[in-house]
């Protein structure tokens, strides 16, 4: 793993209810598709690693998300990018905003104190 103490990690927990996982899989589809087509793999803003895993619980669907970049530099550059998608015409923040809005949400940015391996 190129992941160690001090990368910066997003992650992102989002609990919906079971008529909307359809939803949640295909905006998660479009968003790693999106994500490998926008984001560097090196440098500072370097995206190191990204997950999304989904578990049914509860009576519903949690979604769970983590990006990990090489530095904060790199997450702050992911919203950069969401909001140029936005300005050039794309729908991503807008199909995030959607999707979230039917949620109960949980997470944000963090530095990394301890990987293993």
């Amino acid at each position: 793993m190129t992941e160690k103490p001090g990368t910066a990690q997003f992650s992102m927990a989002y609990w919906c209810p079971p008529e909307h996982e359809a939803e949640g899989d295909r905006f998660f589809a479009n968003h790693a598709e999106w994500m490998r087509r926008t984001h560097p793999t090196e440098g500072d803003e370097a995206l190191l690693h990204y997950t999304v895993s989904k578990q049914r619980e509860d009576g519903g669907v949690r979604f769970l998300l983590c990006e990990t970049y090489a530095t904060m530099a790199g997450a702050e550059n992911h919203s950069r990018l969401a909001v140029l998608d936005q300005e050039q015409g794309g729908s991503q923040l807008a199909d995030f905003h959607a999707f979230v809005a039917k949620c109960d949400t949980i997470g944000g940015r963090s530095e990394m104190l301890h990987t293993l391996w």
